[in-house]
Parts: structure tokens; C-alpha cells; sequence
């Protein structure tokens, strides 16, 4: 429905409402940035793991298999 669609009505009616707009800063300022950046939400470090809440026996592993991995690695330098 374009502009000249509208019945002249309904048209008079619409301009009885004003509505007055907000000015809303497009750019925050460098400070606002700044506590955004200190205030975000903190990657979950185990997400790169694949541990979810339910896989204990996973956290409890991987540092054996890195200690293992870790006391082998000189045999195959040597």
C-alpha cells in the first residue's frame, strides 16, 4: 500500500499523532567501548576440550594422557 493508497480518512487521522524521537548516539564513546570489553562474558576454556557438565571422567583424563604424552616425548628424540 503506497502513500496514495491511503483513504484521506484515515490519512487526517494519522497526522493527529506526534510522535517525538530520541536522539540516540549512533558511536559510543571510547569509555563505553572500553567497560564493554572489560564487562563481556568470559569464554568457557573447556569448550575447546568438547567437556560438557556431564563428563567428569574427560577432565579427569586429559591431564594423565598430557603427563604421559609429556614423560614419552624424549624417547622419540633420542
Amino acid at each position: 500500500m503506497s502513500k496514495r493508497e491511503i483513504p484521506d480518512e484515515l490519512h487526517n487521522k494519522l497526522d493527529e499523532f506526534h510522535v517525538e524521537m530520541p536522539d540516540i548516539p549512533v558511536k559510543r564513546s571510547r569509555l563505553e567501548r572500553l567497560a564493554n570489553w572489560i564487562y563481556a562474558p568470559a569464554k568457557d576454556p573447556l569448550e575447546i576440550l568438547g567437556v560438557k557438565g556431564n563428563s567428569i571422567a574427560r577432565v579427569a583424563f586429559y591431564p594423565l594422557i598430557f603427563l604421559l604424552v609429556l614423560f614419552f616425548a624424549p624417547v622419540f628424540f633420542i
